[in-house]
């Protein structure tokens, strides 16, 4: 899903939040591009930062923060 909340109202935002739980509940994977650390935080078990087309780095949520992951972002 690439930015899939970025144009929607929040009760559609809302709703699919709900989706992503529902599929993820059932065990399916789902790959989430967004711009939102919040929703990053709040949707992922995993993040995995891209920069200029490489992997920068990947971390489990459990096992990083914001500052980490905008580290990541920014190159340093």
């Amino acid at each position: 899903m690439d930015e899939p909340t970025a144009a929607l109202s929040a009760p559609k935002q809302r709703k699919v939040v709900s989706l992503i739980h529902t599929l993820k509940a059932r065990g399916r994977g789902i790959i989430f591009i967004s711009h939102s650390l919040q929703e990053m935080f709040t949707l992922s078990d995993r993040i995995v930062v891209l920069r200029r087309g490489a992997l920068a780095g990947e971390r489990g949520i459990a096992k990083t923060n914001y500052d980490e992951i905008v580290k990541l972002l920014v190159g340093g």
